[in-house]
């Protein structure tokens, strides 16, 4: 299955072309909105609230953050998204809940799509030219993927630990500097939010002193930029101050890591389109 922003958005806009459209009987054949809500529909919607799932995982309201420069509108389904990266092995489980009657818990929400990109352990991103990092990985795809929410809110993915992030830019800015993040994306019927996941300095303090490509990484160049730059933590990174984001603390499984993001969404289920190709 493949997962396009383009046509996730594209029938909110098309049934709005339609609804404008002088003919209603094209109207009525192609249009492929919601029907008015029934007692039914709305009584099933208020139960998600009050069943036993109810609470069953602590979240807070999840705030939008920036997509980054490297999104792009397609990936493949699929839950081990690594490929031949190099970097700490880790399991992300991803808990979707939706926000209704109380902002400290939610009711899982089932049936989104959970889309997932993310630098490898050099800080390297899969689709990018040679003239914004130090590899060019135009055409490859490590490190993309998207999951579809189970009955209890939840992905997983298989992945590596990302790097921290080293980009040229215009003056005055010179350089852009991030710490290790995770990028994410949540799409459900007319909602899209869009999140990025960080890790504690402790943890990624070890990874960079003892675990390679991170050490030979703690210092490094890219196009554009001649002095070396040394990595920045997530104190100095503006998008971490302005997400309020509670930064990832990885355990240990056996060879690899495991880590868990709770990421909460205002919504009582909308009727309206699917958002991903059936």
């Amino acid at each position: 299955m493949k997962l396009t922003r383009r046509k996730f958005a594209a029938g909110a806009s098309f049934t709005m072309g339609i609804a404008l459209s002088p003919s209603s009987a094209i109207a009525s054949v192609l249009r492929d909105g919601r029907e008015p809500t029934t007692k039914a529909e709305f009584d099933a919607l208020m139960s998600r609230f009050v069943d036993s799932r109810v609470g069953s995982f602590t979240c807070i309201r999840t705030l939008d953050s920036a997509d980054g420069p490297f999104y792009y509108e397609r990936s493949e389904m699929r839950r081990s998204i690594a490929e031949d990266r190099s970097g700490m092995a880790l399991r992300l489980g991803i808990n979707v809940g939706q926000i209704f009657l109380r902002a400290d818990t939610c009711a899982p929400l089932s049936g989104a799509v959970v889309d997932v990109w993310l630098a490898d352990g050099a800080g390297q991103y899969s689709n990018v030219g040679g003239d914004l990092q130090n590899e060019n990985t135009v055409g490859k795809t490590f490190l993309r993927g998207h999951q579809i929410t189970d009955a209890n809110g939840n992905v997983e993915f298989d992945v590596v630990v990302p790097g921290w992030e080293l980009v040229g830019a215009p003056p005055p800015i010179n350089v852009v500097r991030r710490p290790p993040h995770i990028h994410v994306k949540v799409f459900h019927e007319h909602k899209v939010l869009t999140t990025q996941l960080y890790f504690a300095d402790q943890f990624m303090d070890q990874l960079y002193a003892e675990v390679e490509p991170y050490k030979a990484n703690e210092s490094m160049t890219c196009p554009g930029v001649e002095v070396s730059q040394r990595r920045i933590l997530n104190a100095g990174d503006q998008l971490f101050a302005l997400d309020h984001s509670q930064p990832l603390s990885p355990v240990r499984e056996g060879s690899r890591v495991a880590a868990i993001a709770n990421i909460g969404v205002v919504t009582l289920g909308s009727q309206g389109f699917a958002p991903y190709l059936r």
